[in-house]
């Protein structure tokens, strides 16, 4: 039978997107909202509009850096110090950027090109990326030199 509108659902807010959207994270604290898809790993930024209407709408791009030919970027986001959103789509291109001003605020620093399955704020300063073959990855952004290195987890 399917699902039918009313009956099954009811929808709150909308908005068309012009390419794919493989992940969608609300940025905690804001009424802003974070995509990623394909064809490339750039980010999408949405807006709730105000309560008295229910358009979603797209109000900036967050450009990828270096992203030929890669997968769409996986995401995460939190807001304790600022609206930031975790992304990338392999090991050496994870980056967190503010959300409101697009300012980089870690760049990853590491030789290993694993693509991504997920990706994760731990708190404010630890970051867990897991690779597409199993390893996992810590990260601490007050450390933004070291090395990202699988760690050996038992």
């Amino acid at each position: 039978q399917g699902l039918c509108p009313e009956r099954d659902f009811k929808v709150e807010c909308g908005g068309f997107s012009n390419r794919p959207v493989y992940s969608l994270k609300h940025v905690p604290d804001t009424s802003l909202l974070v995509t990623s898809g394909p064809p490339d790993s750039s980010l999408q930024v949405w807006q709730v509009s105000a309560e008295d209407s229910d358009v979603i709408k797209s109000v900036s791009a967050i450009p990828a850096e270096n992203s030929t030919g890669q997968a769409w970027a996986k995401i995460a986001t939190i807001s304790t110090r600022a609206p930031w959103v975790l992304h990338g789509s392999r090991v050496n291109s994870v980056q967190i950027t503010e959300v409101e001003s697009q300012k980089n605020v870690y760049v990853a620093a590491s030789r290993n090109s694993e693509e991504l399955s997920s990706l994760a704020f731990l708190d404010c300063n630890t970051l867990l990326l897991c690779c597409a073959k199993g390893q996992l990855c810590l990260a601490d952004v007050r450390q933004p030199q070291s090395p990202l290195e699988a760690a050996s987890i038992p």
